[in-house]
C-alpha cells in the first residue's frame, strides 16, 4: 500500500501575515515612545555624572602626581562661583589656593555644563584638592544631579566626595517633589 501525501511549499508570507506583523510593531513602538523622554533623562544624568566623576578622579590624581593643589569649580571672570555648578566647570592648578584662576596657573581641562532641563548642586563653591589628594579645608559634600528638575518625577543621583578624596556615586530621590 501507497501512502499519499501532498505538500505545498509557501516561498514567502501572505498579505495577513504582514499586516498582522506591522499592527503588532506599531502597536509597541507607540508604548515605548511613553518612556523614551524619561530614558534620555535618565542617560543625560548618567553621562553627565560620570563625566563629573573622571575630572574629580583626574584633579585628585594630577594633585599627586604632580605635588600641587588642584582646584575644580564653575569659573566665571576667572573667580569660583558658589550655585553656579549648572555653568561651565573648570579644572586648574591652584598654587596659592585661592579658588581663583590666575595668570601664572594652568587650565587643565573644562567641560559643558548640564542640559537646560536638568540641575546640578553642590553645597560648597568648588574643589580643590591638596598634593596629598585630600581635601583642602572643609569641602567635602554632595553633588546632586537632578534630571528634569522641572518635572521632578525621576530619581537623580548623588556623587559624594569625602574628606580624603574618594568618590561614591548613589541613586537619590532628593530631586522628586512630595
Amino acid at each position: 500500500m501507497k501512502l499519499i501525501t501532498y505538500s505545498t511549499k509557501h516561498n514567502g508570507i501572505t498579505l495577513l501575515e504582514l499586516m498582522v506583523t506591522i499592527a503588532i510593531v506599531a502597536i509597541i513602538s507607540q508604548l515605548s515612545m511613553w518612556f523614551f523622554p524619561d530614558f534620555l533623562a535618565l542617560n543625560r544624568a548618567d553621562n553627565q555624572v560620570n563625566l563629573l566623576h573622571r575630572n574629580i578622579n583626574y584633579a585628585r590624581l594630577y594633585a599627586i602626581e604632580n605635588s600641587t593643589y588642584v582646584t575644580l569649580c564653575a569659573l566665571k571672570n576667572n573667580e569660583c562661583q558658589e550655585g553656579d555648578w549648572e555653568e561651565q566647570i573648570s579644572l586648574f592648578i591652584d598654587n596659592d589656593k585661592s579658588t581663583s584662576l590666575n595668570n601664572d596657573e594652568l587650565m587643565l581641562s573644562t567641560f559643558e555644563h548640564t542640559h537646560e532641563f536638568d540641575s546640578l548642586e553642590y553645597p560648597r563653591e568648588a574643589l580643590t584638592f591638596r598634593p596629598d589628594g585630600s581635601l583642602n579645608g572643609f569641602q567635602n559634600g554632595t553633588f546632586i544631579y537632578c534630571p528634569n528638575s522641572d518635572k521632578a518625577n525621576l530619581e537623580g543621583l548623588a556623587l559624594s566626595v569625602s574628606q580624603t578624596g574618594r568618590i561614591r556615586i548613589k541613586s537619590t530621590d532628593k530631586c522628586q517633589k512630595k
